[in-house]
């Protein structure tokens, strides 16, 4: 990106305003998107370094993720200019991803809706080359002093079966319910990992390697997922409090929602 083009969307966002979380939720999407699916990213630009006006600008969130048949990859991006922070716009949501979804507008531990979006994606095969399309939602929850969580309702059929080595399974109302904990190393540009972190990376499903940000840590990713009328949900969050119960919890309130 040309430094002229970066000082004209430093410009341009002056008066757009991001919580905390919603900063932390974008730097996370471009910079460590797709390491919960086992997929290491080398060489990634540090947005960080380019300021977070710029990264409010970068609406193409690219992701990696194992799909079925002839795909070998999946490109998704949020749509924010469908971002709105009002749940009664759901129906409006839903028409515009052509889903039908299940959603609760608060959860019963303090988790409460903050906005959405929708999401698309492309599924490519090993060339880079379009195969299909789909859409999908994103609903952000916020909770005073936690971490944000994301709910996301994709198309079933985006994904082959992506559950071997989850860590926990559970039948809620007759829905198969998916936990899965991982823990993700985010490295500098210039830092190899070690020899032991490779093998774990190549042996450990739960363990997987990050590389673009400006200093070397490790977080956790807590998510659960199951599927409905062919309909893929993933309620996902970074360093969360929580037991696996309290996401199967989660889970639950959302399957069994009116």
């Amino acid at each position: 990106m040309k430094s002229g083009n970066i000082e004209n969307y430093k410009k341009s966002m002056e008066n757009i305003k991001f919580s905390d979380y919603e900063k932390e939720h974008m730097i996370r999407q471009l910079m460590n998107g797709g390491s919960a699916n086992g997929g290491r990213m080398k060489g990634k630009i540090d947005i960080r370094k380019l300021g977070i006006a710029v990264a409010a600008c970068l609406t193409l969130f690219s992701v990696t993720a194992f799909a079925a048949g002839e795909a070998a990859g999946i490109v998704s991006w949020n749509r924010i200019d469908t971002r709105t922070s009002s749940f009664e716009d759901l129906a409006k949501i839903e028409k515009k991803a052509e889903l039908d979804i299940t959603a609760v507008e608060a959860f019963s531990n303090g988790y409460t809706f903050d906005c959405m979006e929708v999401e698309e994606a492309k599924t490519q095969d090993e060339d880079g080359n379009d195969l299909r399309h789909f859409k999908g939602i994103d609903i952000t929850y916020v909770k005073e002093g936690c971490p944000w969580i994301s709910l996301s309702a994709d198309p079933a059929e985006m994904y082959d079966d992506p559950h071997e080595g989850d860590t926990t399974v559970r039948d809620i109302d007759g829905i198969t319910v998916y936990y899965n904990y991982t823990e993700c190393l985010n490295l500098p540009v210039d830092e190899e990992p070690s020899k032991e972190e490779l093998e774990r990376e190549a042996n450990e499903r739960n363990f997987s390697i990050s590389v673009g940000s400006d200093e070397r840590y490790t977080d956790y990713c807590s998510s659960v997922n199951f599927e409905i009328n062919g309909i893929s949900y993933c309620l996902l969050g970074f360093d969360l409090d929580m037991t696996e119960d309290e996401l199967f919890d989660m889970a639950e309130e959302i399957i069994i929602a009116p």
